[in-house]
């Protein structure tokens, strides 16, 4: 009965912003669960924690009653490489004379956390008690509700106030650069699943999915030219961003004997609103007998950034002291993944005049389909006691960088991963813990300011990236914090954990 079916549990992720959560274009790439996230990043068939209602949903009917998981917590340190940072791309040698910079690379490193998920677990029924688990012959009509909010894509990349001085052909040259970004996608909705025979699991998720991003690159330069005197010159660009659209996500499971097929979809989202607004700015001056030039350009319109389509496959296999779990995804291609169209102003500097024009103009990104593949398992050394692991990998939707001298750079960084995962488990009637550690490699390629072209031109340079990220992961159950209170309340009245209370006559 829905009255004695309470059973809650609360599946916490910490996290914060850094290049190891992924950026555009990489889906569902945040970690996402203690124990998915140590086996690399599986869940469609076996998920046993928050990761399940993102993952799949059905899978939701398999978590323990009267459970709070704890203290999900993801800490990475990354260094990520810019190659050919200050010279990254063609000399206009003609006026800056054969450019050719020592140490024009560039690293930067951070410490931070990663994204949050927390997820509600209602059992409405089935409910079993703590120890008794949800082993296959007693599912049958088992129904959990749950209500989560997860950060599933997030990057806050801050490097600003770079500067670069060196030597030129004709002179000295010198450099100022700042770049930010920022991207998260979060999902906030209910899930609901049921096991509709032992056997069988169906579950659904339907999610308020909001997207924003918020960029900044901007690089300034003065640098000697061959013919005498020197030249100043600025490139940049901004925006700002949101999207909110609706999601949902389907899924089911079987199981046969010791195998478990798990398949889930997202099926196409409904965009509901979304606003851009934008600028960018290109001068350059200080030629003999050369006027200074500028334009300054500003727009704002709509915003629309859906979560992709998506199909997913997993099969797990458990054995009494041995789970493996392999699951593979399916981005489908969209023709607008992220667009906007602008209506706006240029304002123009020349000849030491000011001409302003209005405009109006769309921008549209397109994403690539793509396929990843994830693999995990889990040995129980002894009955509490487990070694997991796991890989996986997440290749970006995006098409290669195509900047543009225009309000139309929606995307500034691309970037493919590969991830590998280890870690143990501690299990146990009072609380289980997971311990591990994920390692990710990256590679791809950011949007940077070439300084040796007047005016000066967007470019690209090679990146790659190395993370390890920490997961600290808990579980207990009510009756454990239950027993913790009343040793809180017996310190307070007798002073010590384990008396017993004085009687009050």
């Amino acid at each position: 009965m829905a009255e004695r079916a309470f059973g809650v549990a609360l599946l916490a992720v910490a996290a914060a912003a850094s290049g190891a959560a992924r950026a555009q274009g990489n889906d569902r790439s945040a970690p996402t669960g203690g124990r998915s996230a140590l086996m690399g990043g599986t869940g469609v068939a076996l998920a046993r924690d928050g990761a399940a209602p993102f993952a799949n949903p059905a899978t939701m009917g398999t978590i323990e009653d009267q459970r709070i998981a704890f203290s999900d917590n993801f800490f990475t340190y990354e260094i990520t490489h810019f190659s050919g940072w200050n010279q990254p791309g063609p000399v206009n040698t003609s006026q800056f004379g054969a450019v050719h910079l020592n140490g024009s690379q560039d690293e930067s490193s951070r410490f931070q956390g990663l994204p949050s998920t927390l997820c509600l677990f209602l059992t409405l029924a089935g409910l079993k008690p703590v120890g008794e688990g949800t082993a296959p012959g007693d599912r049958r009509r088992r129904q959990k509700l749950a209500f989560c909010i997860g950060s599933l894509e997030l990057t806050n990349v801050n490097l600003t106030s770079l500067s670069f001085s060196g030597s030129a052909p004709a002179g000295s040259t010198a450099q100022v650069e700042s770049i930010s970004r920022s991207w998260n996608r979060l999902y906030v909705g209910p899930s609901y699943s049921l096991y509709l025979t032992d056997a069988l699991s169906v579950g659904v998720s339907l999610h308020g999915v909001a997207t924003a991003e918020s960029f900044v690159v901007d690089g300034s330069n003065v640098t000697s030219l061959a013919g005498g005197g020197a030249a100043q010159a600025a490139l940049g660009t901004a925006g700002s961003g949101y999207s909110f659209d609706l999601a949902a996500i389907v899924g089911a499971t079987y199981r046969i004997g010791i195998v478990t097929l798990g398949a889930s979809m997202q099926v196409p989202s409904l965009h509901v609103l979304g606003h851009y607004q934008a600028t960018s700015h290109d001068e350059y001056g200080g030629m003999t007998g050369a006027d200074d030039v500028a334009d300054l350009t500003n727009g704002s319109g709509t915003f629309a950034a859906r979560p992709p389509p998506r199909a997913a496959l997993g099969v797990g296999f458990e054995l009494p002291r041995f789970t493996l779990e392999a699951d593979a995804s399916y981005d489908f291609a969209e023709s607008g993944a992220i667009k906007t169209s602008l209506q706006g102003s240029s304002t123009d500097l020349a000849a030491g005049a000011i001409t302003m024009t209005p405009f109006a103009a769309a921008y549209a990104i397109a994403a690539r389909p793509t396929l990843n593949g994830a693999l995990g398992a889990e040995y129980f050394v002894t009955r509490s006691f487990s070694v997991i692991g796991g890989a996986n990998t997440n290749i970006s939707m995006l098409p290669a960088l195509s900047p543009s001298a225009s309000l139309g750079n929606l995307v500034q960084s691309r970037t493919n991963y590969v991830s590998t995962s280890l870690g143990i488990g501690s299990y146990g009637g009072g609380g289980d813990l997971l311990f591990g550690v994920k390692l990710d490699y990256g590679w791809g390629q950011a949007l940077v300011v070439n300084p040796y072209i007047l005016p000066n031109e967007w470019s690209q340079v090679s990146t790659y990236s190395l993370a390890a990220t920490l997961v600290l992961a808990g579980a207990t159950d009510l009756g454990a914090i239950g027993r913790a209170v009343e040793k809180v309340e017996r310190v307070v009245t007798t002073g010590s954990p384990d008396a017993a209370e004085t009687p009050v006559p």
